[in-house]
């Protein structure tokens, strides 16, 4: 991923008009829901979504249409895309219309860390790394007295969180394996954010009063204390 844009690694001020970019994205989720909450869009400030997505990508429509965008051939409307309220996927090697995971429409995210509710010092799991810009957003909303643990089945979307991870300037730990089983050694969990409902292996592993979401794609979502 090109950082010739005033990412971490050309010091801490964005470009104009990036920062022009992340606040219309930010002004833009009310036209979905109400306002991001202060912390939240400060966490997306320091993260911005274009650090997680691939110069090559797929904008995925309300109707299923994946529409694709191409940073080279293209830079206005992959940029365009990418501060829009899309999800957008990471393509599989080799093209179509299949992907291997997806950056989450910014509305969406706001929805999930919302419920979630985050805060400075909590120890976090999450299923399911993908692109890395949820992690990331969990990192910034935690602190540095917090514990973010994210696992990733698929060996190859953790590399490339992994790399997005490390050029953000955010440190979670990361796990490649079997999502099912969590990471007991790293709890108990003040949150668990969740792809679905949370199996008996990650309540076990959540901390008296946890809140655990499920429903990191578009559509249903579940909040449960315990």
């Amino acid at each position: 991923m090109s950082r010739h844009d005033g990412g971490p690694q050309r010091g801490s001020t964005m470009l104009p008009h990036l920062a022009w970019r992340v606040e219309a994205m930010i002004a833009s989720i009310a036209d979905r829901r109400r306002p991001a909450p202060g912390m939240i869009a400060q966490a997306m400030r320091k993260v911005p979504r274009h650090w997680f997505v691939p110069s090559l990508g797929l904008v995925l429509g309300d109707d299923g249409v994946a529409a694709p965008i191409d940073r080279d051939i293209d830079p206005t409307a992959w940029w365009d895309a990418v501060y829009s309220d899309r999800p957008i996927a990471t393509p599989l090697a080799g093209g179509g219309a299949s992907y291997t995971c997806v950056n989450p429409s910014p509305s969406s995210v706001v929805d999930l860390l919302e419920l979630l509710d985050p805060r400075p010092g909590h120890r976090v799991l999450e299923i399911g790394t993908g692109s890395g810009w949820i992690t990331a957003l969990l990192c910034r909303l935690t602190g540095e007295s917090g514990r973010v643990t994210s696992v990733e089945e698929s060996a190859a979307v953790a590399e490339e969180a992994y790399r997005n991870l490390i050029a953000a300037g955010v440190r979670p730990h990361l796990v490649s394996g079997d999502s099912a089983r969590g990471c007991p050694e790293r709890g108990p969990f003040d949150r668990v954010l969740a792809p679905a409902t949370a199996p008996e292996s990650w309540i076990a592993q959540a901390a008296p009063g946890a809140v655990i979401v499920g429903g990191c794609d578009e559509g249903a979502r579940l909040e449960v204390h315990y």
